[in-house]
């Protein structure tokens, strides 16, 4: 009989940084009062409500909008 392998130990959910402008930044840590886990738990709240609410096609859009940002802004630091 085959034995399985064991589950590997660890964080439950994956780690993701993100890159936020000042400005939205100080405006969430503001509602946060300062405090990062509670900033977190504002970002995470956040983006589940986004998800729930969106669908696969229109989370696609976001990918196809970064491509389209890119050349334009290799347009304009090449003039």
């Amino acid at each position: 009989m085959a034995r399985r392998g064991r589950k590997r130990g660890g964080p439950r959910y994956k780690k993701v940084s993100l890159s936020l402008p000042k400005r939205l930044y100080f405006v969430l840590n503001g509602i946060a009062m300062g405090d990062d886990k509670k900033l977190n738990r504002l970002v995470r709240g956040i983006l589940e409500d986004k998800l729930m609410e969106s669908t696969i096609a229109e989370l696609e859009l976001y990918l196809g909008r970064g491509e389209e940002e890119q050349p334009k802004e290799e347009e304009s630091s090449s003039e």
